[in-house]
């Protein structure tokens, strides 16, 4: 029962690591695309792009498997301005509010029907602004100098503020400016054009695997079917990959700490199974000078670490289980939403990961059944009767 015990506190904690560690990372990764498209089309250089180049992704997407609607948008530097005379440098972005809310989560930000621009909560504090105030934003492209050394600018767009938003990153929350796309396109002189073209895709599609999808599409466009203009593509949150690699090395590191528990129990194992050759010393080596080969000894060994290694995994998965859903349904983890860009910790026991922690400890117990097998083959069968 030790034996189980410990097995089964090794294999609850690291499929609840595996869990919580999985959750944790889709709930980021939800989070960082909820405010951008999965996937991203672009021209070299971020040239603009026409009503052919939108009208090609939208076809090439349709065709790709896992690839779903698509929204054009403009995105550009710019300068803002608010009521209390203070002027900072934004990211203004010009989006298509219907096609924008089917392919992300900005409808839960902004509103179903907004009016005028969309600001973030740091940026609203800067230039003192709130809901309904008017926000003046300049083009830096259109920017000339004057001969007195004073910039100026051809087109100022004044927009209502209808939102100011926490858009959860500091870099959005303190220089991304969201509007129209017909605002944008007079803005920037781009009427209808676009810099960039979000996709969406299918639920449970992978966006990396669905951005090289795409790019290889569309890279045979322009080589075989000689369209006239090269258009690449990547996944948004290939951007933030250096956050991912670092939830990885933790995971890691956490993996081998945690890991130390089942070395443990296995060491348990393998003790309480010497333990038990050694009670039945002269049993084994009469039934070896009567004849019984080596792999029979080995065998019952061998089943008895099967045994318990079988019962650990069993109660240690049904913990884990049992945990996860209490988490996920009934008892949240609550975290500081501030900090941690969620407000509860969800937990995601992915079926591959729950297989390899369970095939891994069953064979480290029969490997740490092994030994006791072999070390009391080790003893010659006479040798076992006469000292019994």
């Amino acid at each position: 029962m030790l034996s189980v015990s410990g097995i089964a506190i090794g294999v609850a904690s690291l499929l609840l690591l595996q869990a919580f560690t999985t959750g944790f990372q889709r709930s980021i990764a939800d989070f960082l695309s909820s405010a951008n498209p999965p996937v991203i089309v672009y021209a070299p250089g971020n040239g603009a792009l026409d009503r052919g180049d939108i009208a090609l992704v939208e076809r090439v997407a349709g065709s790709e498997h896992g690839l779903g609607a698509i929204s054009p948008f403009i995105e550009k530097a710019a300068v803002a301005a608010g009521d209390n005379g203070e002027v900072a440098g934004v990211m203004a972005r010009g989006v298509d509010w219907h096609s924008e809310f089917a392919i992300t989560g900005l409808e839960s930000l902004v509103g179903p029907q907004p009016r005028g621009a969309a600001v973030g909560r740091i940026l609203a504090d800067r230039l003192g602004l709130s809901e309904g105030d008017t926000i003046r934003i300049a083009s830096t492209e259109s920017a000339t100098i004057s001969a007195t050394g004073r910039a100026v600018v051809d087109t100022i767009l004044s927009l209502p503020v209808s939102r100011v938003c926490d858009f959860g990153l500091e870099e959005y929350n303190s220089g991304l400016v969201l509007m129209s796309l017909e605002d944008a396109g007079a803005l920037f002189h781009l009427r209808g054009c676009a810099t960039s073209i979000g996709v969406g895709i299918s639920k449970g599609s992978d966006p990396v695997a669905a951005a090289a999808a795409l790019g290889a599409a569309l890279r045979r466009e322009y080589v075989q079917r000689g369209y006239p203009r090269f258009l690449m593509c990547d996944a948004f949150l290939e951007r933030h990959a250096n956050l991912f690699r670092a939830f990885g090395l933790e995971r890691m590191a956490m993996t081998i700490v945690l890991g130390l528990i089942t070395v443990v129990a296995l060491l348990n194992l393998s003790s309480a199974l010497s333990m038990i050759a050694m009670e039945h010393r002269r049993d084994l080596g009469v039934l070896r000078a009567m004849g019984a080969p080596p792999g029979s000894i080995l065998g019952m060994s061998l089943s008895q670490g099967l045994v318990i290694g079988l019962a650990g995994c069993a109660f240690g998965g049904a913990f884990a289980l049992a945990v996860e859903y209490f988490v996920n349904t009934l008892v949240p983890i609550r975290l500081e939403g501030t900090v941690y860009w969620i407000s509860a910790l969800p937990a995601a026991l992915l079926p591959g990961q729950a297989a390899a922690v369970l095939l891994f400890t069953l064979a480290a117990c029969l490997a740490a059944s092994l030994f006791p097998a072999l070390r009391a083959l080790a003893i010659p069968p006479a040798e076992c009767v006469r000292n019994e």
